[in-house]
């Protein structure tokens, strides 16, 4: 451990006198990740070219039944129908701009992974209890949304390439719903 004073500086004018251990504390895997980003991005914008194995697992489709016939089943309306589609579709249009990055992906990998655990944890039991969709949907902006946000906030204060916002992560439920990762029913055969 090294110790480190200001007894050689003349001056300084935020801190009279500082003797003692100064601790840096350790950048998390996503401050990491968004600061990698951000160079990728910057310094060669078509680096990375392949789908990594782990990001395959949510691009693959588990069954056959569609978004649409999903959000239905799960008793949306027409107009939660169209939010939905075009939520996920503002979702797509960021995952696809972006998938070229190594570190974009490890990040949408772990996000979608948070967002599947969130759902499995706060959401499926709804589901199963078939309770409405005002309250599913009030326990998936408590839930889910706002603690991906609040992560994304913390995490990801300093990225300056993906930058999702809360409609972002809204398709990304979608995104896996769509994909059979999440069901809006219990779908007894799933």
């Amino acid at each position: 451990m090294q110790k480190i004073t200001n007894e050689n500086i003349d001056r300084q004018i935020n801190v009279a006198e500082n003797t003692g251990n100064i601790y840096m504390a350790k950048k998390s895997k996503y401050t990491r990740l968004f600061e990698k980003l951000n160079v990728e991005v910057s310094s060669n914008p078509e680096r990375f070219g392949k789908v990594l194995e782990e990001m395959e697992r949510y691009l693959t489709k588990k069954d056959s039944i569609g978004l649409q016939q999903k959000l239905i089943d799960g008793g949306f309306n027409d107009k939660q129908i169209i939010k939905a589609l075009e939520r996920k579709q503002l979702y797509w249009k960021k995952f696809e701009k972006y998938k070229n990055y190594e570190s974009a992906q490890r990040i949408h990998i772990d996000l979608l992974a948070k967002i599947i655990i969130d759902f499995e944890t706060h959401i499926e039991p709804l589901v199963i209890a078939n309770e409405n969709l005002n309250t599913i949907s009030v326990c998936i902006l408590k839930n889910v949304i706002e603690p991906m946000l609040a992560l994304l906030n913390d995490e990801g204060a300093e990225d300056e390439v993906l930058y999702l916002n809360s409609e972002e992560v809204y398709g990304m439920i979608y995104f896996l719903t769509g994909k059979c990762h999440l069901n809006w029913k219990d779908y007894d055969s799933i």
